[in-house]
């Protein structure tokens, strides 16, 4: 679920709904493994062709279509630094940050992500998300987020985007008796070959 930039949803509504979810794991004797990612520069980086192919998914008009296109092509930035200009630059990628379709579009972009492996809970807060996965043991839990780690690096390779695998972190929640019968086993996670801190 997509809290960020919403009517009615906060970081307070999207951190509710996680511990209710955990809560509910841990009463049932389970373990919840989760895994906070951090896309990195995820507004810069949106590529405007993929975004366009989902607006067409979503049966856009052809004329809205293009107004979009039209929206995104030929911008241009330049930074003011204690008043010195830099170079005029290009955007070829990204959404115009400040605007009122930026994190819209932003979120259509992202829409599909909790897609790419049905088996776990996401959650979404603007570009931050959350992955948490239920087991017994976290030699389970590990299997499981591994798996949804691959399927997450296969969606952002696919989307042009990438993990900032420093910001990204990892958890293992459970009750007091669960978690001192596990203390001797980690959880050991990756993605693309990078190890996720616990």
């Amino acid at each position: 679920m997509q809290s960020g930039f919403r009517a009615n949803h906060s970081c307070q509504t999207a951190l509710t709904a996680l511990i209710d979810k955990w809560l509910k794991a841990i009463d049932d004797g389970d373990l919840v493994g989760a895994v906070f990612l951090d896309l990195a520069k995820a507004f810069d980086l949106l590529n405007h062709e993929l975004l366009i192919q989902k607006l067409n998914k979503y049966k856009l008009a052809y004329t809205s279509l293009r107004w979009f296109t039209s929206y995104l092509a030929d911008r241009y930035q330049k930074v003011s630094i204690s008043n010195t200009l830099s170079d005029v630059q290009k955007q070829k990628t990204g959404v115009p940050q400040g605007s009122v379709l930026g994190p819209v579009l932003f979120l259509i972009f992202i829409n599909d992500l909790p897609l790419s492996n049905p088996n776990h809970n996401t959650d979404l807060f603007a570009d931050d998300s959350t992955i948490s996965v239920i087991g017994q043991n976290k030699s389970c839990i590990s299997q499981k987020l591994n798996t949804v780690l691959q399927d997450i690096f296969r969606w952002c390779d696919d989307n042009k985007m990438a993990v900032n695998v420093s910001k990204t972190k990892a958890i293992c929640i459970g009750s007091k008796q669960k978690l001192s019968v596990t203390s001797n086993e980690n959880i050991n996670l990756a993605l693309n070959g990078q190890q996720i801190i616990e």
